[in-house]
């Protein structure tokens, strides 16, 4: 705990130190852009440098080269935002130079303009085209059209930098936001776990029967409430890999049905589950994908439940989200509980935030959707999976 409060302390230090713990973000300092000029000819390339570097842009910084290979070279040594490359060198032209970029990661996305000075043919403009160029400008250059698409390019450079950058800042705070929660729900876990153990000794040992139906109310609030951390604590983990899902208007009761009607489903389950739907149980989801996990889920329940009843609940009661429950009352041997929740301990009545192998292909299609997978499974209580999605898909966090 004391690590995670450590760490979560640092990433703000870092934020506020880069200006982005609340408040704006200071502007980052502007870094050089580089515009690569490649000509076999000596009085080419100066003519381009004046052109460029006369007061353009005062972070524009302009490279030369001679041949293909030097520039190659400089490719290797600088970021360039925009290369500029003469059709007709020796050796290696400008369209090879253009081929060698497009297939190196480092130079695939650096936009290209091709400078000649040959005569106005379609089939050289085509291959120009085909060999990644964005432009073609003919010789003489007109100093204004030049200048002017360089400016662009430099505010478009410009753009993408400032994206990279906000992207980054966004990711370092969902990162704070991440640990934040991950320690509030480890703090909120003890503190409710001794709730569970108090509530419990008022049902075993308090004489008077209202004193036993308060304590069982604060045990089931306790179990809520728990489950609701938990919940927290799976999102606030760091994503695994999204599917890419289409969610649209549905049923999670309909089609949980559906699954439990399936003529595979009612083959690995040694009796049909008891099936319990609560409140309003529509929601926008991905139908074959969550029907793929409500599958999965029903196949580890039948492998696991042994002669016990498997419960399914689907619960519509929230405004905001929907859960699909499944339980039962066996208890899992050791190896099953790490296989389906992983080999983590989870604090004393409640479930793990965290699920094993078992579940992994679920609890995917549960991210995918903005929500979450969680389960455990103890003594007196058996064993829970309970499937978490937001109801509408302007919910997701």
């Amino acid at each position: 705990m004391m690590k995670m409060l450590i760490d979560w302390e640092t990433e703000v230090a870092q934020e506020q130190s880069l200006g982005t713990a609340g408040g704006a973000a200071e502007p980052s300092p502007r870094r050089p852009m580089n515009v690569l000029v490649v000509d076999d000819k000596p009085q080419n390339l100066l003519a381009m440098k004046a052109l460029l570097g006369d007061g353009l842009e005062p972070d524009l910084q302009v490279l030369t080269a001679d041949s293909g290979p030097a520039a190659l070279e400089l490719l290797l040594e600088h970021e360039v935002m925009l290369a500029l490359l003469d059709v007709q060198m020796p050796g290696m032209d400008g369209f090879t130079l253009a081929e060698l970029m497009r297939g190196t990661e480092r130079t695939r996305h650096v936009p290209i303009i091709f400078l000649t000075a040959g005569a106005r043919e379609a089939q050289r403009s085509f291959k120009g085209y085909e060999a990644g160029a964005v432009d073609f400008i003919y010789k003489p250059v007109d100093a204004h059209v030049m200048r002017s698409k360089v400016a662009v390019f430099a505010d478009l450079h410009r753009q993408r930098q400032l994206l990279a950058e906000r992207i980054e800042a966004q990711e370092r705070l969902a990162r704070v936001n991440a640990l934040m929660l991950s320690a509030l729900s480890h703090d909120i876990r003890g503190p409710l776990s001794v709730m569970m153990l108090n509530a419990e000794l008022l049902i075993r040992q308090a004489d008077q029967p209202v004193l036993q139906k308060a304590g069982a109310r604060m045990k089931a609030a306790a179990t809520l409430l728990g489950r609701q951390v938990d919940h927290l604590g799976s999102l606030a983990q760091r994503p695994c890999e999204l599917l890419d899902v289409h969610p649209r208007r549905g049923d999670l009761a309909a089609l949980t049905a559906q699954r439990l009607d399936l003529e595979s489903n009612q083959a690995v389950l040694w009796a049909p589950p008891a099936f319990d739907r609560i409140g309003d149980t529509t929601g926008d989801f991905d139908p074959e994908a969550l029907a793929r996990a409500i599958d999965q889920l029903l196949m580890q329940a039948a492998t696991h439940a042994g002669d016990a009843a498997i419960r399914i609940q689907v619960d519509g009661s929230a405004h905001r989200s929907l859960m699909l429950r499944i339980s039962f009352d066996t208890v899992l041997s050791p190896e099953a509980s790490i296989h389906l929740f992983g080999g983590h301990e989870p604090v004393s009545g409640m479930a793990s935030p965290h699920v094993g192998p078992g579940l992994e292909e679920p609890e995917r299609v549960a991210r995918a959707h903005g929500g979450s997978l969680i389960g455990g499974s103890r003594q007196r209580q058996g064993t829970l999976l309970e499937l978490l999605l937001p109801r509408h898909q302007a919910d997701r966090p």
